[in-house]
Formats: structure tokens, sequence, C-alpha cells
């Protein structure tokens, strides 16, 4: 059974205009770049770039998932993009709409109001694979209700750790912007991902290991239970999705944030006056 876009490879003639203008487009770097395919991983999906002097007789159809179709033309034709069909609805919600990048080929937006991306996609490991997970619990002067409101909205996260777009659905952004001296894309957990919520108790989503490290390509997921005692708050934060074999940079990544996750509780303590 077929259930959503993996791959889809452009063949472009200039391999390096065609680099720029994804990278742009998309906000951040490729994860491979080499003289012979660029790929970019897009939220569990890759978007390969193949070099092809005679790509354009030699179009490619795609259509990507997004939240605003109109608005996406407008952006990629700011880039650099032509226009090839208007934003319309199909039927059913669905709206679509499409341009010509600047190599020529045929780039689509859709967005399906009923379509469920997976959002957990790319993460490392599952069942038994699973490492042991990082645990932490810090107590909180604070009610659950005011916890989760600082851990599920921008400006809530804002007010007290960093810079932050999350939107609480499932699905939804939920990215922290930590060094806005990098690029696009190395500012922070850019394309993580709500899983779950259950207000004002619980928080899920997708992690992802800071730039310096090879793993960040992958996601783990993050656990977030409030458990409110009238005076103050138990905040238990889970950090699992880690593989059996750390091996690679997954050691230096689980080392980081064994001591990452311990100063983010206690920023939050501190916020609400502990």
């Amino acid at each position: 059974m077929i259930r959503g876009l993996r791959t889809v490879v452009f063949p472009v003639d200039d391999l390096k205009r065609a680099k720029a203008f994804y990278t742009a487009l998309l906000g951040y770097e490729p994860y491979f770049d080499e003289p012979f395919y660029v790929g970019f991983e897009v939220e569990g999906y890759e978007l390969g770039l193949s070099p092809d002097h005679q790509a354009s007789t030699r179009g490619s159809r795609a259509y990507w998932g997004v939240e605003d179709v109109e608005a996406s033309i407008a952006r990629a034709l700011s880039l650099g993009a032509s226009q090839l069909s208007d934003a319309r609805d199909v039927g059913g919600g669905i709206i679509i709409g499409a341009v010509r990048d600047p190599s020529g080929n045929t780039l689509g937006f859709v967005r399906n109001p009923d379509f469920r991306g997976e959002v957990g996609s790319g993460v490392a490991a599952v069942g038994q694979q699973l490492e042991q997970p990082i645990v932490r619990t810090e107590r909180v002067h604070a009610s659950a209700r005011e916890i989760f409101d600082v851990w599920t909205t921008s400006q809530g996260m804002s007010s007290w750790l960093t810079r932050a777009h999350i939107e609480l659905r499932v699905g939804g952004p939920f990215e922290l912007y930590f060094d806005a001296s990098q690029p696009k894309g190395k500012q922070g957990s850019e394309g993580c991902r709500v899983l779950a919520y259950q207000p004002p108790r619980l928080l899920a989503f997708t992690w992802n290991a800071p730039p310096h490290l090879e793993t960040r390509g992958q996601r783990t997921w993050v656990l977030l239970e409030l458990d409110d005692h009238g005076s103050y708050t138990d905040v238990t934060l889970t950090h699992t999705g880690w593989p059996r074999v750390l091996s690679g940079d997954w050691p230096k990544t689980y080392v980081y944030f064994e001591d990452a996750w311990t100063r983010v509780l206690q920023a939050l303590g501190r916020h609400f006056g502990g």
C-alpha cells in the first residue's frame, strides 16, 4: 500500500543553481551534497537533485504538502520560479497549485485537511531497538496549566527558554531556535513536530540533535508529563527513541542531552520562582 511520498528526484541542468534555490525555499542546507547528487530531508521524505544536461526535456512532477498553497506559490515565485497553475480547490477542501522551478521542473503544492503525514518518520529506533531513555524530574512551584502553557505556545516558550515556533496540533511545528547566528536549519529544533498532547498534563514531540553532531538527521522523541499537587507540579521529562547500539555520534548525543535536559528543567523552575 502506498502511504505517501518518500523520494522525488528532479533532473537539473545546473546543480549549483538548483541547490541554491531549494536551500532558500526550504530554509536549510541539504543533508547530502555531492557533485553527482544533492538530497534534502523534508519531514521524513527526500527531495533529490540529479545533474542532467538534458533536464529541459525530462521534467518531474510531485505534490508537496503545505499549510498554505497560495503563500507557498508566492514564495517560490519570489525565489525565481515561474507560475504554472494558481491555487485552486479540487474538492473536499483539497487545495493544489504548481510552479516551475528555475530548472524547469514542475513543483506542486497541496493542502489536504484529511491527510496526516508520518510526523514520527525518520526516528532513530523503535521497539526492541531502544536504548534506555533519559529521565529527568523537577518540582516546579506552578500549576500544571501554567507549565503546560509555557511549553506549548511560541510566546510561552520564548518567555523562559528561547525563541520558538510552536503550533499545538498533531503534526504542528515544535521548533526552538537556540542560536540565531547560525543559518536557518541549524538554529535549533527545525523540523521537529508535535506527536501528542493532553492539556494540561502531557505533551510529546519529536526531537533532533544539535547541528554539530552527525545524528541530527534522525529523530528521537520527548514526553513531558505534569503531575499537579496543588501548590507545586512534578515535571517529568523522558527523552527516548535512542538506538540500542550507540555508535558514531550517538554516545555524544546521549551525553549532551543528559546534561541539557537538567539545565532546561532548572530554567523552568527558576522561571516560576524556584
